[in-house]
């Protein structure tokens, strides 16, 4: 399992999980997060300990 965090428009974390791979993490915040939230950028803990970008959100 990878951890993904979920970033606002201004890049503050709405929200962190985990999950099995990138097309899992997309598809939840695209499917299953309230408009509210509005995640802009998703990004996930890359091996050396620093957040990558994990893809766009639309595709």
């Amino acid at each position: 399992m990878t951890r993904y965090r979920f970033l606002d428009g201004m890049g503050d974390v709405v929200d962190e999980r985990d999950f099995a791979d990138h097309a899992a993490a997309l598809t939840w915040v695209r499917d299953d997060v309230e408009k509210e939230d509005e995640v802009q950028r998703v990004e996930f803990l890359g091996p050396e300990g620093d957040w990558r970008w994990a893809g766009p959100l639309l595709g």
